[in-house]
């Protein structure tokens, strides 16, 4: 926090009656917390002391701004050495005698006051607050105080001011406006001014009046709104300070109060600031200060040239850095003292007192200006490269599969916080239970590894069919008989009903052999059991037909589960028609094939061993889980058996799949049949697994349900390019932290938002690397803003 410290003069004068003082001190924006007076005596001395060092500077009129151009010297070799040090020992007196008359006794209660209410660490603005101008023209800023104060700066202020319309700090939406008159340049380098201007506020829009006419300026004032005005040329005050003017062209001088009507009018607009980097403008501070201008930047006395371009770069670069313009001045002015000494560049040129002559002149109704640049923004083509640049790299990374598992995580995600759907109703499930086949074992000790002998099995078979299913489907591997002895009665079975389906598995996870099933199964009512696991063991897909192999004991096509959807759809008159592009049309669905490098997937695993074939070969879709838990409603085999289950009156007309569900039962070939699902948590028994996908296949052709699909590759990579694009606007028209968080923050939302609306309506469009785009352009262009900005205020 810093401190506003107020030193206020009363009426009174150096040579009989002194000054009354009183000092008020406040944190900026607070009330005053300290209030005290004091009184600084009359003291003659201090004022013979600035005459003389006054007439000794003036001698030195060949280094200022205001020199004849016959008498001009660039070098002060080409001078005697004694001006200057007569200067600079005038000038210590005048120091030496300022510091003693504020080391007064009876200014020792201010005094006091300040060492005790200011650290010297804080940010401090003095403001002294005077109408009489040989105090403005002292040099204060050699008040050894502020030597322990490395933050503290003193400005000027009248003693009668009101509060301006304005603003208190400068901080547009736009750009920082400013208007630089550059005015009569005989014997100075005014180009330099307009240099300095442009090289330390390349961001700060700048418009340049050189030698202008009045006509021009008032023109510019009033139309326009503009945060700075900057003059450069020549100028000087009156002898009584009260006014000055400035010459604003090879011919016309300009009084201030000339202007007045057309400067409270801009300063109305939004004037902040005005800096004079002309010799000699206290008439000009004083002409304006009652005109309620907020700040000014003058010079107590006749500048040299070269004084001037310094300090004006070194405050330029200190005020766009440091935000304060007390600091920025202060800064500045200690910078200056190394051209005092002859230690520039030039070690043979001095410009004694340099550092005295930069002074504020503070309005203080306005809390002390703060600069805020505006931001740097990215030009259009930065956005476009970097928005370019980083969907190329997310793309080549997704294209070698490296993003494959977080995009199978988000889409986990969003299968979980999909609300769960009602169970299909068109499907039952019959479980062979652990209880179940342990009955069955204690009847039959041939069972063996099998779950149900052939006899429990057509008992079980006939029971349903007196119920008049519209399909049957045995998911249970029944290659050979079990039991003491083989039954034909199963054979007869399958060959009088043609709704009942059985499985087969193409291939065998240990050794690719796969599982056949009973030679008198009909092949047409024949599905393989197949399922396609991700890398992480996951059950995302659903495979529909395979390529079998010609070694292979089981010869079926299609799955297990497009069997039983084809079956009962044919009941309804519907049959799956295929296109000359690959897809199957199933009346309201169209079955697309999930090929390599579709949506998430760039890399597919294989079916089932090493010695397979790849995934894509073969005709697949994403598996559209209803929830899960469980599709159907289901019941044991016992109470089926014994016609205790309600479900024996929901049968017909209904798909009954059959499947174990004995947590203890392994498959013939050793395997558990039990699936991870995209939620997580427990895993889903096979005979689950073919419930959801055959209601997927039903509902989607009724037109219930959509499936899951993807996009084209094109189509991902504009979704992907086009967040790369956000991020980067956001940037580009967003400039400061927090609203940029705060828009980020919100793409991400809308992109989450985005992505999920989509797929509860069918599609599995590019999370995460949307999200890196978004992330990575708009970082890019954030990281491209924080360079060029350092390299602007450097």
């Amino acid at each position: 926090m810093s401190k506003l410290v107020v030193i206020e003069l009363g009426e009174g004068d150096l040579q009989q009656q002194g000054f009354p003082v009183t000092l008020r001190i406040m944190e900026d924006g607070k009330p005053y917390e300290t209030s005290i007076t004091g009184k600084l005596p009359p003291n003659s001395q201090v004022e013979e002391s600035y005459v003389i060092w006054r007439s000794h500077y003036r001698s030195l009129d060949s280094l200022m701004r205001l020199e004849d151009e016959d008498s001009q010297v660039t070098n002060i070799g080409d001078r005697p050495p004694n001006p200057i040090d007569e200067c600079k020992e005038a000038g210590q007196v005048l120091i030496d005698a300022l510091n003693s008359w504020l080391k007064s006794s009876s200014f020792s209660s201010i005094r006091e006051k300040f060492l005790q209410k200011n650290r010297t660490d804080e940010e401090i603005k003095i403001i002294l607050q005077t109408d009489d101008y040989l105090l403005r023209k002292l040099p204060w800023t050699q008040w050894e105080l502020l030597a322990e104060y490395a933050n503290a700066e003193i400005a000027f202020s009248p003693k009668n001011y009101e509060p301006p319309p304005g603003i208190t700090h400068i901080k547009k939406k736009r750009k920082i406006k400013i208007l630089a008159i550059l005015g009569d340049n005989k014997n100075i380098d005014l180009e330099k001014d307009r240099e300095i201007l442009k090289s330390q506020l390349p961001d700060a829009k700048i418009e340049f009046l050189v030698k202008p006419k009045r006509s021009k300026i008032d023109d510019k004032l009033r139309e326009e709104s503009w945060d700075i005005l900057f003059f450069a040329g020549h100028s000087e005050s009156q002898s009584d300070f009260s006014e000055g003017l400035i010459k604003i062209n090879d011919t016309d001088s300009l009084n201030l109060k000339d202007l007045r009507s057309t400067l409270s009018k801009a300063i109305e607009k939004g004037l902040s600031l005005a800096i004079f980097n002309s010799c000699d403008g206290l008439g000009l501070a004083a002409e304006l200060s009652t005109m309620q201008i907020p700040q000014m930047i003058v010079m107590q006395e006749s500048i040299p040239d070269v004084v001037a371009h310094e300090f004006l770069k070194y405050f330029l670069k200190a005020f766009a850095r440091t935000h304060s313009l007390y600091l920025a001045v202060r800064e500045a002015r200690e910078r200056l003292k190394i051209l005092e000494n002859g230690l520039g560049e030039d070690l043979d040129q001095q410009f004694p007192c340099a550092s005295w002559l930069p002074v504020i002149f503070q309005n203080p109704a306005y809390k002390p200006l703060i600069w805020v640049p505006h931001k740097y923004t990215p030009k259009l083509r930065s956005l476009v490269a970097a928005s370019l640049a980083v969907a190329s790299l997310v793309l080549g990374v997704r294209h070698l599969g490296l993003l494959q598992p977080l995009e199978l995580k988000a889409y986990d995600q969003m299968m979980q916080l999909r609300p769960d759907e009602k169970q299909d109703p068109r499907i039952l499930v019959v479980e062979v239970t652990q209880r179940d086949v342990l009955d069955e074992r204690a009847k039959d000790k041939s069972l063996g590894s099998s779950s149900l002998t052939d006899t429990t099995l057509i008992q079980l078979l006939k029971e349903i069919s007196k119920h008049n299913p519209r399909v049957i489907g045995l998911d249970i591997y029944r290659d050979l008989p079990v039991g003491a002895k083989p039954n034909l009665d199963l054979e007869k079975l399958f060959q009088e009903n043609k709704n009942l389906f059985a499985v087969c598995q193409v291939d065998h996870p240990k050794n690719g052999g796969g599982i056949p099933a009973a030679s008198f199964i009909p092949k047409e009512n024949l599905g393989f059991s197949d399922v396609l696991l991700d890398p992480d063991d996951v059950l995302r897909r659903h495979l529909l037909h395979i390529d079998t192999k010609s070694n292979s004991p089981c010869t079926a096509e299609n799955a297990f589960s497009f069997e039983l959807a084809s079956q009962y759809l044919y009941t309804e008159g519907i049959e799956p028609e295929n296109t000359p592009e690959g897809d199957v049309i199933w009346e309201k669905a169209r079955l697309r094939n999930l090929s390599q490098n579709a949506g998430g997937y760039q890399t597919f695993p294989k079916i089932g061993s090493e010695n397979t074939n790849s995934d894509y070969k073969n005709f697949q879709i994403l598996l559209n889980y209803r929830n899960g838990d469980t599709a159907a409603k289901s019941d044991n085999v016992t109470n089926i058996l014994n016609q205790n289950s309600s479900l024996l009156n929901s049968m017909e007309d209904q798909i009954v799949i059959i499947g174990v569900t004995d947590p203890s039962f392994n498959r013939p070939d050793g395997a558990v049949d039990e699936f991870q699902t995209p939620y997580g948590g427990e895993k889903m028994r096979g005979v689950y697994v073919h419930a959801q996908m055959v209601s997927q296949l039903i509902s989607a052709a009724l037109g219930e349900r959509p499936l899951l699909g993807v996009w084209a590759w094109w189509g991902d990579g504009l979704w992907i390019c086009a967040w790369s694009f956000v991020g980067g606007l956001i940037i580009w028209r967003i400039r400061d932290a927090i609203p940029v968080g705060l828009g980020i923050s919100l793409a991400i939302v809308i992109l989450s938002g985005s992505c999920f609306l989509l797929f509860v309506m069918g599609y599995w469009v590019p999370f995460v690397p949307s999200l890196l785009t978004l992330t990575g352009s708009s970082g890019i262009l954030i990281c491209y803003s924080l360079y060029k900005k350092s390299k602007i205020n450097a």
